[in-house]
């Protein structure tokens, strides 16, 4: 008799410790294995998802919080099969290419290390377009589009009278007449910012527009 209570209370003990242990631990005593896995993944910043291309983006719409499509400008420093890496203010940024990317103007190989415009498609975060940007097409006297003696011109703005404006090209100063109608729309001092002149057949300046990412 003595016996059969001893077991009877070794085997309460043991319950009781085996109970203790699962509240201990916060754990169900059912838990499924399942639960473990669940309990074992990984917070989602931890894994290796695709960054947001948006911040590497001066296109003035993302600065404006739109969710469009957008640009992104740098120096073309590798090209793979379905990716390529831009250098953009000393980050090398990895970009994916949509399977129909249009390459405009040139070969992807001849724009190595010069600054392109990449087109970004904001939904699927691929480039859709790329091609070299207005001052990796310029020449010497910063003429980077030509039709007959009509042109476009990148410079570097140096001055502006009532009658002239002066840029700054590869080649050195050049100084172009305003048009009767010559159109200036932004505000603010120029002085040493990269701007777009037209020009016309007559040598004659048509308007002029401040970069974008300045």
């Amino acid at each position: 008799m003595q016996k059969q209570l001893t077991k009877g209370i070794l085997s309460l003990v043991t319950l009781c410790m085996i109970g203790s242990a699962a509240a201990c631990s916060g754990e169900p005593a059912n838990k499924t294995k399942s639960d473990n896995h669940k309990a074992e993944e990984k917070p989602i910043e931890d894994r290796q998802e695709l960054t947001k291309l948006q911040q590497y983006s001066s296109d003035p719409d993302i600065k404006k919080g739109k969710d469009e499509d957008f640009d992104l400008i740098g120096t073309l420093k590798k090209d793979a099969e379905k990716e390529m890496t831009l250098n953009i203010d000393d980050q090398l940024v990895k970009v994916p290419k949509s399977s129909g990317m249009e390459v405009e103007g040139s070969q992807l190989k001849d724009m190595l290390n010069k600054e392109v415009e990449a087109e970004i498609d904001a939904a699927k975060q691929e480039a859709t377009s790329i091609e070299l940007t207005p001052k990796a097409k310029a020449d010497k006297d910063g003429v980077y589009e030509q039709d007959g003696d009509e042109r476009k011109i990148v410079g570097i703005f140096i001055e502006e009278s009532n009658k002239h404006i002066t840029v700054k090209v590869p080649n050195g100063k050049k100084t172009y007449q305003k048009s009767t109608d010559f159109e200036k729309e932004e505000k603010g001092s120029l002085k040493e910012k990269t701007v777009y002149l037209e020009i016309n057949s007559a040598n004659e300046v048509e308007s002029i527009e401040k970069e974008d990412r300045e």
